[in-house]
C-alpha cells in the first residue's frame, strides 16, 4: 500500500510570513528612507545657511556718518550737525538731505525724535523725481532705524505724524459758527536730535578704489 503524502502546511506558513515580514520592511525602506535623507539634508542646508547669513551680519560694519561729510545740506542744519545736544525743530513736516555726490545708503538712523509716521523718498536724479524707498506707521521709539537700498544724492522725509500731535474731538458746529473747518488733530513741529546716514563699509572703499558698483 502505498503511504499518502500531505503537504506540510507548517512550512509553507512559516514561509508566507518570512515572505510577509521582508515586504513589509521593504515597504518601510521606501517610505522613510527617502523622508530620513531629506530631512538630514535639510537640515545640514540649513544650519549651513544660517551659518553664512550670521558670520555675513557679525563681520558687516557700516561706513561713516555720510551725514557729516563736507559738502553735506539739510533743510533743518541742527538735524545732522553731529551733536546730540542741539535738537532741529521743522515745522514744515517735510525734511530734505542732500549729499555733494551719490552714495549707496543702506542705514539711516533717525536719534531723539517725535515722528510718528513717515514715508522716505529717494532721488532719482532729476528734479522732482523721487522713489519711496521706506515707509512707517505708528512708531513708538524716539530712535528710528531703517534699513534701505538706495543709491543717491538726496534723501526726503514726508512726516505724517508725531508724538506731540494734539488731537481732539472733532466739533460739528465748528464750520456754522466760525465758516472754518474743524480740524481733529493740532499738528506739532517736527523735532529731530540728528540723522545719520551709512552704506557698507566694503562697498565705500571700492568705491574709493575706483571700482564700479551698480
Amino acid at each position: 500500500m502505498k503511504r499518502l503524502l500531505l503537504p506540510n502546511f507548517s512550512l509553507r506558513k512559516k514561509s508566507l510570513i518570512k515572505r510577509n515580514n521582508w515586504n513589509r520592511n521593504n515597504w518601510n525602506r521606501k517610505v522613510w528612507l527617502p523622508f530620513i535623507i531629506t530631512t538630514i539634508t535639510w537640515l545640514y542646508l540649513s544650519g549651513c545657511q544660517a551659518g553664512i547669513l550670521s558670520k555675513f551680519f557679525e563681520e558687516q560694519q557700516w561706513s561713516e556718518n555720510y551725514a557729516l561729510l563736507e559738502g553735506v545740506t539739510c533743510t533743518t542744519p541742527e538735524m545732522i550737525d553731529g551733536d546730540m545736544n542741539t535738537v532741529g525743530i521743522s515745522g514744515r513736516h517735510e525734511v530734505i538731505i542732500t549729499l555733494p555726490e551719490r552714495k549707496s545708503i543702506h542705514r539711516i538712523l533717525i536719534r531723539g525724535t517725535n515722528i510718528e509716521d513717515y514715508i522716505l523718498y529717494a532721488s532719482k536724479g532729476s528734479e522732482d523725481n523721487w522713489k519711496q524707498v521706506g515707509k512707517k506707521k505708528n512708531n513708538k521709539s524716539d530712535t528710528i532705524d531703517i534699513r534701505v537700498s538706495a543709491v543717491t544724492d538726496k534723501l526726503r522725509f514726508r512726516i505724517g505724524g508725531t508724538f506731540d500731535d494734539v488731537r481732539r474731538a472733532k466739533d460739528p458746529y465748528a464750520y456754522q459758527l466760525t465758516g472754518q473747518r474743524d480740524i481733529p488733530i493740532k499738528r506739532a513741529a517736527v523735532s529731530v536730535r540728528e540723522i545719520e546716514l551709512y552704506g557698507f563699509a566694503e562697498k565705500e572703499k571700492k568705491q574709493k578704489e575706483g571700482e564700479y558698483l551698480f
